[in-house]
This record gives structure tokens, sequence and C-alpha cells, in this order.
């Protein structure tokens, strides 16, 4: 564990959104498996800021300060050449945070990014590769870190959403086929795959995502099956889709657009041989991870109790 050898000295890991889904869960088990590790959390000011989870944090002995998300050079005077910077907050935060720290005098850092950068569509991919490609151009060693859709609790965003229609109603609507791959990867070993590369100070970029690639309609059965539940598929063609578009996506704050639809049939498949070789990364297989939480829903009554 070549960083923290050096943080017990020292040096300080300096964390970005520790109060979300993904952060929390490894502030804890940083602080699990390294008691001593002087932390700070920076977090961003506002309404939406998790007080509870703050507190939680806190009581873990991570020092915080919270920071205007519009003005975050204000931190500059926190930081110190000896602090490592672990972003997870997201990526403008970091595309900003980066240069303060460089001038901070700060040498190393970790940034979690996203597998969207693979995307072939550009006003989607273009602003996740235009910013790794500054973090490469750094002064600062940065070691990217690159998960793709997460699942596992109530705090998702994607799973959650689609085992609550699947427990209620019995037919499911699909763009296209339903053919596309996907590589979802569960919260818990998301938070262990950052563990390990800070833990093992590696350095270069990482794919972090479930053990292999699932279609779209294989994960809604998945959904299905753990959750007890019949279902069909109504498949919408793309072409009536995209034309559906075509014609919202002219109204104002309307939420899909044609390109949105057409990502829809885009393969999102990773390569994690990397992290499994150098960070011991071993996600769980998709059925497990999503009967665990089908069971961690349930224990919180937000889906109904099985038949």
């Amino acid at each position: 564990m070549k960083v923290f050898g050096a943080i017990a000295g020292n040096c300080r890991l300096v964390v970005t959104g520790a109060t979300g889904n993904t952060g929390s869960r490894v502030v804890r088990a940083l602080r699990s498996t390294n008691p001593r590790l002087s932390m700070l959390a920076l977090v961003r000011r506002g309404p939406s800021v998790d007080r509870s989870e703050m507190r939680q944090i806190q009581e873990l002995g991570v020092s915080i300060n919270e920071f205007d998300a519009e003005c975050p050079h204000s931190i500059e005077k926190l930081l110190s050449p000896s602090d490592i910077l672990l972003e997870m907050a997201n990526l403008r935060i970091a595309d900003v945070l980066l240069p303060v720290a460089q001038r901070a005098g700060c040498r190393r850092a970790f940034c979690v990014t996203t597998t969207g950068v693979f995307s072939a569509f550009n006003s989607y991919s273009k602003m996740y590769r235009d910013i790794e490609a500054r973090m490469r151009e750094s002064e600062i060693a940065v070691t990217i870190l690159r998960p793709s859709m997460i699942y596992g609790n109530e705090r998702d965003h994607n799973m959650h959403k689609l085992l609550a229609f699947i427990d209620r109603f019995p037919l499911f609507p699909i763009f296209g086929d339903g053919k596309a791959l996907m590589q979802p990867v569960h919260v818990e070993d998301l938070a262990a795959g950052i563990c390990s590369a800070v833990e093992r100070n590696e350095t270069g970029e990482f794919n972090l995502a479930g053990p292999r690639p699932v279609s779209y309609v294989d994960l809604l059965q998945t959904c299905a099956d753990s959750l007890g539940r019949n279902i069909r598929f109504m498949n919408i063609p793309y072409s009536v889709a995209t034309a559906a578009a075509a014609v919202l996506e002219r109204v104002p704050r309307f939420p899909i657009s044609r390109e949105q639809v057409r990502r829809l049939a885009e393969d999102k498949v990773y390569d994690i041989e990397k992290s499994v070789r150098l960070l011991n990364y071993s996600p769980r297989e998709l059925a497990t991870g999503i009967a665990d939480e089908i069971a961690r829903l349930r224990s919180l009554g937000l889906l109904r109790r099985s038949r």
C-alpha cells in the first residue's frame, strides 16, 4: 500500500464526493482499513447537501470543509503540496480542481470519470474526452478510474427505477430489439476498485465495470426473475422512437433527444482485465447484484415483498 505508507507520515487524502452514493462507501472503506489515515472531505455548499451523510462522515474522524461550487478556487488555501486528491464528485468539478491543486503544489490525484468517454456520439462523450485529455496533460500524476452504469441501492438512478417499474407493471417498452450490450457495476464493487487503486498507488487508466456484458433484454429479464414477476416486452422500432424524439426535442426541457435514442442501440462493453490484474478487482455477477439490491429495497419498503 504505497500511498498509505506515505500518508501515514505527513500526507493527507483530500476527497470530493464523500457524501455521494459511491464516495461515502469509499470513505468508510478507507477509514476501516486505515484508521489513522488523515482525510479532508470537500463538500459543495448548497441545499442539496446530505447533512445526515456529512454527520456520519464526521463521526468517522474525517474533517469536512464546505466550498462554493461557483468559486472552487477558494479551496486552494486549504491544500498543501503533500496532499493527495481523490475526486469523486463530478468531472466538471475535477476539471476545475486539478489546476487549483496543481497551483497548491499537489503531485498526485485519483479521478473518477466515466466509461461514457468511449461513446461514439460526440455530444455525449466529447466533454468527457476533453476533460480526460486535460488530466493527462496536468503536471499532477492522475490515475483515471472509469465506472460504467452504477447500481446497487436506493440511491442509484438506474436499476432502482427499472426494478420499481417491473415490480408494478407486467409490460415493459423497449426501443429496438433490446439486444444492445451493457456492463453495469455494483456500487460496492466500484468502491472496492477505487479503494484498491488508491491503496496500491496504481497509475494509469482503469475501467470499473461488471464482470461481463449482458443485453438490455437479458438485464430486464434478470430483474423480473429476481423479483418473482412475469414480464412481457413491447418493442418500439428505433425509427419510430427517433422520429418522435425529433419532434419532441424541440419542446423546452424535454428529457430525450434523437441522439439519446440512438445511444440506446450502442453497445457499452468495457475491458476490465487491467483492473482485475492490477487492482484485484472482482465484481459480482449481475444476478447476484440485482438480488442484493432487491433485498435492500424491500427492507426499506421501496419494493413490494415477494409473492
